[in-house]
């Protein structure tokens, strides 16, 4: 028996794989027929509104912070339709979301125990002042300081991914605590003093770049909202040129789409129906002119795959048959041409 997938009905899931099945055996069909062709868009929208549905479902419990919801209703849709490329693509992007949004809270939490740390230095010393000299006080002051180094170490580990992912304020945080933690090392060790001067610099450069250039962010999010517009519009009219089978107009938008925004999240679902349907279409047009060449309508059949070649100028075998046909129409007009008579 099938684990359910919440939020959607046994019964619900029983016909999307049903559906699924179905597409998978019409798309192995030689030629399908004009009905067989509707009702394989039919079943390829009513797959791409499930995975809609359930992208839509997982992006709602990622907003709630219910990361571990999102990821099992991505997976057990997974397990639904096994080759989705947009579930797959969904769960893909979740997994490097929930990794960041993971690490940037062990980083915070390292950073609150080594504030921790720095609070309780002057608590240690003025403890070893009351103390006085004495094999306690030194050994629990040397196992502080391991803490407070071994502290400063993991803070700067932090910093250096902060730093990588453009983070820059929380690196900041975490080198200065650092810098505190390090105390009197630094006096003695140049080139860790040399390396925390030299990132902290680093960061205050980029966080005064973010600063002093207000306008330009403004523009840069105004150019993100124009593409954000640009794409949803391609998007629509990909979508409902696919959905009409109409792949000559559906190319433009999709190369428009892939040059402008390469890391859409929609792109790489809308490459592999595209590609779907061009391979579908091509294996079509090969058999329906191969089935007119043999019945002798050569200019048809050169037609079919003259029509097919616009979408797929590089393909072996539409080129082949088509200087074949050419070879053959050519040699029957010269056959056909009345032969001329010497006087």
């Amino acid at each position: 028996m099938q684990p359910a997938l919440e939020g959607f009905s046994s019964g619900a899931l029983q016909q999307v794989r049903q559906q699924s099945a179905e597409l998978e055996r019409l798309q192995k069909l030689d030629a399908a027929t004009p009905p067989q062709q509707q009702h394989i868009k039919q079943l390829r929208s009513n797959l791409q509104q499930f995975e809609r549905a359930v992208i839509r479902r997982a992006n709602r419990l990622e907003q709630q912070n219910d990361w571990h919801g999102a990821a099992q209703t991505l997976t057990g849709a997974t397990r639904v339709l096994p080759d989705s490329t947009a579930l797959s693509a969904a769960q893909r992007q979740l997994a490097e979301r929930r990794h960041a949004s993971e690490e940037r809270v062990r980083m915070e939490l390292a950073i609150h125990r080594g504030e921790q740390l720095l609070n309780d230095v002057e608590a240690y010393q003025r403890l070893q002042q009351l103390q006085g000299p004495g094999l306690m006080s030194w050994l629990e002051l040397k196992n502080f300081h391991r803490k407070r180094r071994a502290s400063a170490d993991v803070l700067q580990e932090h910093a250096q991914r902060a730093m990588e992912r453009e983070d820059y304020p929380l690196a900041q945080r975490a080198l200065e605590v650092a810098q505190g933690l390090y105390g009197d090392d630094l006096q003695q060790n140049n080139e860790l003093r040399e390396a925390l001067d030299r990132d902290l610099a680093l960061i205050s450069r980029q966080l005064r770049k973010t600063a002093v250039q207000p306008k330009k962010k403004a523009q840069t999010e105004s150019a993100k909202a124009i593409r954000a517009r640009k794409d949803k519009a391609d998007i629509t009219a990909l979508h409902k040129a696919l959905a009409n089978g109409d792949l000559i107009n559906a190319r433009p938008y999709l190369d428009r789409l892939r040059q402008r925004s390469p890391q859409h999240p929609q792109l790489p679902s809308l490459q592999a129906r595209f590609q779907t349907q061009l391979n579908t279409h091509i294996k079509s047009a090969l058999k329906r002119g191969n089935d007119l060449y043999s019945q002798g309508e050569i200019e048809r059949a050169l037609g079919v795959w003259r029509e097919a070649k616009t979408l797929a100028p590089s393909n072996v075998e539409l080129l082949a048959n088509i200087a074949r046909a050419e070879k053959v129409l050519e040699n029957l007009k010269a056959l056909s041409m009345p032969a001329r008579t010497s006087h």
